[in-house]
């Protein structure tokens, strides 16, 4: 049986991805910041396991590695994010910036780090991390976001990096952008559908798109 290990089900994209990988038979490590809480632990049936992390605690993050250490992780899904509040030009939140690069980048690279015995010892060996086109340099035409859109396109190219340096191990590495998902008002994507179509990517890449940043629709996206 499968095992793949998620972050940031709280809610939202985390949720639904224990929710489908659940479904289909996987054993899932569904991390969130409170299990107590999570939508995780009341509305995912199967073989689900929620435990606590804070992605910006790397000291929990060797702990959960010490705690799964005899696991194999056949996919891990860095999902654990923020992305709300951007001030205008002029108007930065420095202490902010400093909070997301540490969720949004630090988090996941720490994550990397201290799981890759787990997946490189499984049988599909699949690192996905989830981005954002707002991390793309070539399609910014609007500005803005500096927080956010740095620390996506700098977890860009960490997903590069990892992919070269474990290539070797034949580890896939995959960026992937979830769409404009229903997590916040305005947006256009059904948060299933989103999902859906980032595991789809997840299932059919191999070894030579190690290193590629694909949007949920399968479309490959400029960096």
């Amino acid at each position: 049986m499968p095992t793949v290990l998620i972050t940031g089900c709280d809610t939202g994209l985390g949720v639904e991805f224990a929710r489908q990988y659940a479904a289909e038979g996987y054993r899932v490590f569904a991390t969130c910041l409170d299990p107590d809480t999570s939508d995780a632990t009341r509305a995912i049936k199967g073989d689900v396991r929620v435990l606590k992390l804070d992605v910006s605690d790397l000291s929990a993050i060797d702990a959960l590695a010490g705690e799964l250490r005899n696991e194999p992780i056949d996919i891990l899904v860095s999902n654990a994010g923020l992305g709300k509040h951007h001030p205008p030009f002029g108007q930065t939140d420095f202490a902010y910036w400093h909070r997301i690069m540490d969720v949004n980048l630090i988090g996941p690279m720490k994550l990397a780090e201290t799981f890759v015995e787990h997946v490189a010892t499984s049988e599909m060996k699949v690192m996905a991390f989830v981005s954002s086109r707002m991390g793309s340099i070539t399609l910014n035409m609007t500005g803005g976001s500096y927080a956010y859109r740095s620390s996506k396109a700098a977890l860009n190219a960490v997903v590069k990096g990892l992919a070269i340096d474990l290539q070797p191990r034949h580890i896939i590495v995959l960026a992937l952008h979830p769409g404009w998902a229903k997590t916040e008002t305005g947006a256009h994507v059904d948060v299933d559908r989103s999902v859906s179509g980032m595991r789809a990517v997840i299932q059919r890449c191999s070894r030579h798109e190690t290193g590629c940043f694909f949007a949920f629709n399968d479309t490959m996206l400029p960096w």
